[in-house]
């Protein structure tokens, strides 16, 4: 590493993520020579609360709801070496410079330190793995004084972690070929597509083709306006423009890529003709990314790539004049990350997509414009650190799997040209590897629709196929690669696919995962009977995010689907004719869409960062899995506490305990959806729901009185055209009297039709400090399954069990030999932990 002098402090180590013009721009020779003359020195960092005057910097600070986490966090083991480090910036926010440092010295002894001095963004990653081992993180703020240093944070670099250390982007920038194509199909990989398309994808790439011939010469779509004054005004609109805008757009990148594949000049005139017209539009006009950022990102994204492939049939002066509205564009992605700034606040959904589109456009223009360079590295620096937003190392995704589906997409756009072009693998991320498991878990491809997040109404399609079919090849996971040839996909038409195409990993069904799996970050978890063969699995999916109800996500905490054998039978309900709609604020983003539970017949708080939830607990054991969720703080302070218990006794039926305390006391509503009308049996409690071939009996044993009510309304009904949306059933099963507790237990049985007659006998337990339910399978035992009711007594009791423990269950077989057993301890959290804090 080099040393440079930085503002304020003695000679630092060269930061990876802080670039050489860029530090020698903050330092002038009068500086550099106060350095050379002065030792370094520290000193202690302001209380949280400053006096007046004080002009110490206020470090450790707790994250505001909109800032990440502290990272690593206190006590983390970390799964990669070096991790990302994150802190929380300083409030003199821009131009702060900061110092890291890393030691296994809790008193950071210089022997023992790693020093990181001017870094000009509160994230780093250094360029050297840290060998396993117990260490301690710090950052500091560079000043006139010296440096002031915040708080030791303990992690642990176990032996199994990965190296993912910063790349050197000089050297990076170097592999990036001079010649174009550069993005996805330089040198020899565009022959080796070329010849794929001459090839096994030759049908696909056929079909791209005959596309783009029926594009040439077509009506181009003009300019769109300025965005309406009116609120009301403006969804519609923003549909409209995004509805007429993107095809164009989308077939300028096709024929872009047919011309690449083809070298037929007919394509890549088209092509040429679409830049041309597309990037005549003002970036400081309508179609700015401070007017509407939709079409901006649009044009570039497809643009981008688009030019690149075809700038062979530019002149100079076209050149000149589609370059310069690019680099306008790129200036204002540039402008709105740094705004944020997306290292420490990039909880903006939108925002999200910036850093990859950045990064491909610094990629193809890496040797002509100098500031590229700075691009890429910002770009990997927020990949290596705060992205994403709306996920975490497990791989969850808070906005549902729709626009998991669209962001991934663009994500993986840029992951693949950077791997190709420069080298850079960011697979070795833990969000990376593990998120498209999110997807095969949430939204198998034979799964009905796709909760929980808006779009929530599609089925997994070729949109996901494709997303995974580019992580199977990035991977080399046959599971994942048989999730996208499930869904539908095939490579050849579009450039991920067929950057990513790879015929040497064969698909094979995952069913040899585990069955069940958590995404604690996004506030997920997933069991399944048969993952991965339709006509034997029932999955279920519990939903309690620590996000809460923001951005695409809904008030949604505590609420479960359930499909069996590629039905829908407890479904997420409303639909997104455009973000804001009466229909989808009213409808989609409320509790009263989803089955959870009302309180006085209100639901969650909607779009509320505070309106959170948790997964408490999670267990997978032989016979059982069991989930936990808490969601008391998402009901405004009706609410001191909610938590819904799920046992799954394997294969397939879901014992459901929900444990409520209010504030004052309320009716409580348990609410449940279905595609199809209901069938209750109102003095037996039951419900029943029929969607061939599946079925599910529902048994809810407690409260021993409830009121039932159901629809098949919704209020408001969508703003799109009635062929669009279907009818949906909505079931509440109230109580009859303010209580201040509220206890619901539910069986749920789904079955194939006609299979009735295997369903267990389903009696309710009342016990000592519990309640819960025996389950008598016909000729082949039972099993009993009790739930803590209170704090005392410390020792519960319950048809037939015993202990301390918060959820007991035991199974038998015919003979009375016990075949299997759970106990979850008594010591979970109360309360759902802060949104996204990490101490």
């Amino acid at each position: 590493m080099n040393q440079v002098p930085t503002r304020g402090g003695a000679f630092a180590l060269l930061a990876a993520p802080c670039s050489a013009p860029l530090l020698a721009a903050l330092c002038s020779a009068a500086v550099l020579a106060a350095v050379l003359a002065a030792p370094a020195r520290s000193l202690e960092a302001a209380p949280g609360a400053q006096a007046a005057g004080d002009s110490r910097p206020v470090l450790d600070p707790e994250p505001r709801p909109n800032q990440k986490p502290y990272s690593p966090a206190d006590g983390q083991e970390v799964e990669v070496t070096p991790p990302p480090f994150i802190w929380v910036p300083v409030p003199s926010g821009p131009g702060a410079v900061y110092s890291l440092q890393v030691s296994t010295s809790q008193s950071f002894e210089a022997d023992r330190t790693r020093t990181f001095r001017g870094l000009v963004r509160s994230v780093h990653v250094p360029r050297e793995p840290l060998p396993a081992g117990r260490w301690h993180w710090r950052y500091g703020v560079e000043t006139a004084a010296g440096t002031v240093w915040g708080r030791a944070r303990p992690f642990t670099v176990p032996p199994s972690a990965r190296p993912f250390p910063f790349p050197d982007i000089d050297e990076a920038v170097k592999r990036v070929p001079a010649a174009r194509p550069r993005l996805f199909f330089a040198g020899e990989r565009l022959e080796r597509a070329r010849e794929a398309a001459r090839g096994e994808l030759r049908q696909a790439a056929e079909g791209l083709v005959r596309s783009c011939e029926k594009a040439i010469g077509e009506e181009f779509v003009a300019e769109p306006g300025y965005q309406p004054k009116d609120p009301a005004e403006r969804g519609p609109w923003a549909v409209k423009v995004m509805r007429t805008t993107r095809p164009p757009m989308d077939a300028m990148e096709r024929c872009a890529l047919a011309y690449l594949l083809t070298g037929d000049r007919r394509l890549g005139l088209e092509a040429k003709r679409r830049l041309l017209h597309f990037f005549s539009w003002s970036p400081e006009g309508p179609t700015s990314f401070f007017a509407y950022d939709e079409p901006p990102m649009w044009v570039m994204m497809r643009g981008t790539r688009a030019y690149d492939w075809t700038q062979d049939l530019f002149d100079a002066e076209e050149r000149g004049r589609v370059e310069a509205n690019m680099k306008a564009r790129a200036l204002q992605f540039l402008k709105r990350l740094q705004s944020l700034p997306f290292e420490s606040s990039p909880y903006d959904s939108h925002a999200g997509r910036l850093p990859g589109f950045l990064g491909e456009c610094a990629l193809s223009f890496i040797h002509e414009w100098p500031e590229a360079r700075e691009w890429l590295e910002y770009a990997t620096l927020l990949y290596c650190t705060s992205y994403p937003a709306w996920g975490g190392d497990d791989g969850g995704w808070q906005e549902g799997p729709g626009y998991w589906s669209a962001y991934m997409g663009f994500a993986l756009h840029f992951v693949v040209a950077l791997r190709r072009a420069a080298g850079i693998d960011l697979m070795a991320k833990p969000f990376f590897r593990s998120t498209p498991f999110y997807a095969l878990y949430t939204a198998t491809p034979y799964h009905e629709h796709t909760p929980f997040g808006d779009g929530q109404t599609n089925r997994p399609g070729g949109g996901l196929g494709a997303v995974l079919h580019a992580f199977s090849t990035l991977a080399r996971d046959p599971h994942l690669r048989w999730y996208a040839e499930a869904a539908g996909y095939r490579p050849g038409a579009d450039s991920l696919g067929l950057a990513t195409h790879d015929p040497s990993i064969a698909a094979r069904p995952p069913v040899d995962l585990p069955q069940a799996r958590a995404f604690p970050a996004a506030g997920l978890v997933s069991m399944h009977t048969a993952l991965g063969r339709k006509e034997e699995d029932v999955s279920f999916l519990l939903r309690s995010s620590p996000f809460g109800s923001v951005s695409h996500g809904h008030a949604d905490q505590n609420a479960f689907v359930l499909e069996a054998f590629g039905r829908g039978l407890a479904i997420a309900t409303g639909y997104y004719p455009w973000y804001g709609s009466p229909h989808h604020h009213d409808w989609t983003r409320a509790t009263r869409a989803v089955s959870s539970v009302l309180v006085d017949g209100e639901g969650q708080v909607r779009r509320s960062r505070d309106a959170r939830g948790a997964i408490v607990a999670f267990r997978s054991e032989a016979g059982y899995d069991y989930a936990e969720g808490e969601a008391g703080a998402a009901y405004g302070g009706r609410l001191k506490g909610f938590r819904r218990h799920v046992v799954h006794v394997r294969p397939g039926i879901f014992v459901v305990f929900d444990d409520l305390e209010a504030a004052r006391p309320s009716t409580f509503q348990w609410l449940l959806h279905a595609y199809d009308r209901m069938r209750v049996d109102e003095r037996g409690r039951a419900i029943r729901i029929e969607r061939a071939p599946a079925a599910m009996d529902v048994r809810l044993l407690l409260p021993e009185e409830v009121a039932f009510a159901q629809t098949d309304r919704y209020d408001p009904a969508p703003e799109d055209a009635k062929g669009a949306w279907i009818d949906t059933w909505h079931l509440a099963a109230s109580t009859v009297r303010p209580e201040a507790r509220g206890r619901f237990l539910a069986v749920l049985l789904p079955h194939k039709l006609g299979g009735e007659a295997a369903l267990p006998r389903v009696e309710l337990l009342q016990g000592r400090g519990a309640a819960g339910v025996r389950l008598v399978h016909p000729g082949s035992g039972e099993d009993a399954i009790a739930f803590r009711t209170g704090r005392e007594p410390a020792r519960i009791a319950c048809g037939g069990l015993e202990g301390e423990g918060r959820v007991l269950a035991r199974g038998t077989s015919k003979d009375g030999a016990v075949v299997r057993r759970l106990e979850v301890p008594e010591s979970i959290p109360e309360s759902a932990p802060e949104p996204g804090i990490r101490r």
